[in-house]
């Protein structure tokens, strides 16, 4: 078949950028490739089709976006550089590079460069991560060029094509570097589109109530390159009911009417979505600086609580990512001293602001790739799952959750009325237990296209529950319900309702996806959504002091998840490490106690075990042993404070009164103590994985690493009177 390639110049002359968009001038206009007509693109919009020598002496907007419905596009831009010559390197920070080969670049019409990872090096983690088509959706990368002259310079970014999934890339940044790396295009080349200067493409209520109709029931296809394959779903199944979404991250007029077109609408119909969007403005808050398609929500970072509430989902943006774990370190102790008082168990730390070196995902990987209507057909739309988010279908459901809130208000909302609680989790389990679809596959070896179906049906929910979430103010009425409703001693000042793990279940890892055979490309990178969706869950739900058993978490999943990230990537985390672990603890040092270990003090979700996590040969790998001391010493500290103010003989026990009932041996996962005469290193149900025999080995090499020996005596002498058989006092060094 013989590409068509688009080709669009942006000239930037005398070291200034010249803008393909921005305020000024007239509108370009876009060709409807179906009814042949032209689409008014407005001024301050980048559609990277106005006429450039209309804009001499002006910095380039950026992003770039490398945008098209299917065949291939080039956007290029003309500098003159005095010293382009000595150009050794284009550097690119791109959004959604998410294939080898998809992306080319080129250098004064030379021979094109294609993109992956043997032809560049990408930076930083996101090399670690799997690079292009890995865990991260934003990569910073470096291409070997040639070519560059002192002059004019023409560098060109070509989209080579969809996957089926994918509709372009953005260019977020980029630059040509001399062999010091020496950036030769000056900052002030560059400026950022403004898009509370867009406007819509259309602007008659005709073309705008057209767009809201097309949004809710246009009739969509799959891709280009599968345009036979007709979707049950429609703009707003994927997405929020609304449209919302694309409105707080700033989706642009282009990006929307390409995506329209790519799902086989015309560009006067997209031209009429988009403009639907921008219509929102007159229902909604402006969003927010951080509020762009490239920024991961909920991104951890300073400054998140003072800002307007409406603004949290934005997070606080790609630069709030560090690529070194000890920038967290720096964030909790911000005097550079390590003082346990601010990370006692009984305390309440506040993730949603200290960055960590973990990279979210952005917007586009929250939406479904695949609608569950489009994965199971008539299977979904008549369960209970489809029915108890908007009344759909024909389940057994006889309420449904947008029902619930928008009659309840928020009375109901804040738990004062109803049960938003128990609602919420009947939707859950609606997934988690109640959806049994036929070819669903197996458990644990699903194919890809298995995975991709099941992902897609628990990302619409996640989706759907940040849709209610934002349309009827949970997150800033969910901490009172937490209150009301389950007498919570920790709520957040922000964040979402009940028991249901509705991101923690989006993880491939709970999922039970195999990774030799990842829907997400390696093993790395799925490990690394695991990560993300975990990490994500703690931000938004921690459980407010308020647990049952593993719910709203189950802590010891993501600390073995943080372990396998690091054993496929070597990249060890030992803070973000800590925090999970120091945030679980504080969520189980709630008051409760020990006499009810699934809603109170447990060593399962709060072990020191886990903060140390092998010392300088596992998680502190890397770290100075200095600073793995100071840490693990300040937590060890404050972990003995607080179990040791249980009194053992009410502490539940395996094999006495007061056992749980269903922990009948001495396991990795048990949450009250092993019985009584348990000695380590005794096989119990098969194993002699539990906390008395980690423990009993681990003393002495924690002590070999410095370890504070005060500590390590109170933890042998506790665990000598919990166990009395177990000769614990023989680790005591005196």
């Amino acid at each position: 078949m013989k590409r068509h390639n688009r080709v669009f110049v942006l000239s930037i002359l005398s070291q200034t950028l010249l803008s393909a968009c921005g305020g000024g001038g007239g509108g370009s206009a876009a060709l409807d490739s179906q009814t042949g007509s032209a689409v008014s693109l407005p001024p301050g919009e980048q559609s990277l089709q106005a006429n450039a020598q209309n804009r001499i002496g002006r910095a380039l907007v950026m992003p770039l976006e490398v945008m098209s419905a299917g065949s291939s596009k080039t956007v290029s831009a003309t500098l003159k550089i005095s010293a382009g010559a000595s150009a050794k390197v284009l550097t690119m920070q791109v959004n959604n590079l998410s294939y080898d080969g998809k992306a080319s670049v080129q250098i004064n019409g030379g021979s094109w460069i294609t993109l992956t990872n043997a032809s560049v090096t990408v930076l930083g983690n996101a090399k670690l991560y799997g690079g292009i088509g890995g865990g991260y959706d934003t990569i910073s990368l470096n291409v070997p060029i040639t070519g560059a002259v002192n002059g004019t310079n023409t560098i060109s970014f070509r989209f080579n094509g969809t996957d089926g999934v994918s509709s372009g890339y953005r260019v977020l940044s980029f630059n040509l570097l001399d062999s010091a790396g020496n950036p030769l295009i000056a900052a002030s080349s560059f400026t950022q589109d403004d898009p509370t200067a867009w406007t819509a493409p259309l602007a008659n209520a005709s073309d705008i109530a057209a767009g809201q109709q097309l949004w809710q029931s246009a009739q969509l296809i799959e891709s280009p390159i599968n345009a036979s394959h007709q979707l049950q779903a429609h703009c707003m199944d994927c997405h929020s009911a609304s449209g919302s979404d694309l409105f707080k991250f700033n989706y642009s007029n282009n990006s929307i009417i390409v995506r329209s077109q790519f799902h086989g609408l015309s560009a006067t119909q997209g031209a009429q979505i988009a403009s639907y969007i921008r219509s929102l403005k007159n229902q909604y808050p402006t969003p927010g600086a951080n509020c762009r398609p490239w920024n991961p929500p909920y991104q951890p970072g300073p400054g998140l609580d003072s800002a307007p509430l409406s603004d949290w989902t934005c997070g606080a943006g790609l630069g709030a990512v560090s690529e070194n774990d000890l920038d967290t370190l720096a964030a909790i102790f911000p005097n550079g001293v390590v003082d346990r008082s601010v990370v006692a168990t009984r305390g309440q730390i506040n993730l949603r602001e200290i960055p960590i070196g973990l990279q979210l995902p952005d917007w586009n990987h929250w939406v479904p790739r695949i609608h569950p209507k489009d994965a199971w057909g008539d299977y979904f739309t008549n369960s209970n799952l489809n029915k108890l988010y908007a009344g759909e279908g024909s389940g057994s459901a006889t309420f449904n959750m947008k029902t619930q809130l928008a009659q309840g208000g928020a009375s109901y909302a804040q738990g004062k009325t109803g049960n938003i609680f128990n609602d919420l989790y009947s939707w859950g389990i609606a997934f988690g237990e109640q959806f049994a679809p036929p070819n669903a596959g197996t458990n644990g070896s699903y194919t890809i296209a298995q995975q991709e179906n099941l992902y897609g049906t628990v990302q619409w929910q996640l989706l759907k529950s940040w849709e209610l979430a934002q349309e009827y103010s949970l997150e800033q009425s969910c901490p009172s319900a937490w209150v009301n409703l389950q007498h919570a001693p920790k709520p957040e000042a922000r964040g979402w309702c009940g028991y249901w793990r509705f991101i923690f279940n989006v993880s491939p890892h709970i999922l039970n996806f195999p990774t030799a055979n990842s829907m997400f490309g390696s093993s790395v990178a799925q490990y690394v959504k695991s990560n993300q969706w975990y990490y994500l869950q703690i931000l938004l739900n921690p459980g407010s002091g308020a647990h049952n058993v593993h719910l709203p978490v189950d802590w010891q999943y993501a600390y073995g998840l943080l372990d396998n990230l690091y054993q496929v990537s070597g990249r060890t985390e030992p803070i973000r490490n800590f925090l999970y672990v120091l945030k679980g603890a504080q969520e189980m040092d709630n008051g409760v106690g020990v006499a009810n270990v699934n809603q109170g003090w447990t060593i399962r979700d709060t072990s020191p075990l886990d903060v140390w996590s092998g010392g300088q040969n596992g998680v502190w790998k890397g770290t100075s042993v200095a600073t793995e001391q100071a840490v693990v010493n300040a937590f060890l500290a404050n972990w003995l404070d607080t179990t040791t103010s249980f009194n053992l003989s009410n502490w539940q026990r395996e094999g006495q009164p007061n056992a749980v009932s269903y922990e009948t041996t001495c396991g990795w996962s048990i949450r009250s103590l092993c019985a009584l005469d348990y000695v380590h290193g005794t096989l119990s149900g098969g194993t002699i994985e539990n906390f008395p025999t980690w423990t009993w080995n681990q003393v002495p090499l924690m002590r070999g690493e410095g370890i504070d020996g005060t500590q390590l005596n109170r933890l042998s002498t506790w665990l000598n009177a919990a166990y009395p058989n177990g000769n614990y006092l023989s680790l005591v060094q005196k």
